[in-house]
């Protein structure tokens, strides 16, 4: 995964000047990163390679897809719920991933993180984020 995006950032990186070390380019920073991604996978591929390991676990899909639909329906309430109603309901969403999913916890937490993200994003930092619906 590591080689493939460096290899991918390479490819992306064509269009920008290099320049030199002296006089750096665009494309002088992302393309040293790249080759350092591109060596890191190298080595941890390397690694796995040569030392054995344990087997891969089973893999569970529940969790994989109510925690991708929590950050959907995060994306789809923001601007139509506000940012409460958002938070809570991304909360509730991702938690029925897990095995010991509770309601009332899962509720509560996310009127938590709700009024943490209101304290946040919109008194703290002044973000223009609707907090009620429209």
């Amino acid at each position: 995964m590591f080689i493939a995006f460096g290899l991918f950032g390479l490819y992306l990186g064509k269009a920008y000047p290099m320049g030199t070390s002296l006089r750096m380019g665009p494309g002088y920073l992302p393309t040293v990163l790249c080759w350092i991604l591109i060596a890191l996978g190298a080595i941890v591929g390397g690694k796995g390679a040569v030392v054995g390991g344990l087997p891969l676990e089973r893999w569970y899909f529940r969790p994989l897809v109510l925690v991708c639909s929590g950050l959907m329906v995060f994306a789809f309430l923001i601007e139509g719920a506000g940012l409460p109603a958002a938070v809570i309901a991304t909360v509730i969403v991702g938690a029925m991933g897990g095995q010991e999913f509770r309601l009332l916890e899962a509720v509560i937490l996310g009127v938590v993180l709700a009024l943490a993200a209101i304290a946040i994003f919109i008194y703290g930092l002044g973000l223009p984020m609707p907090m009620l619906p429209r």
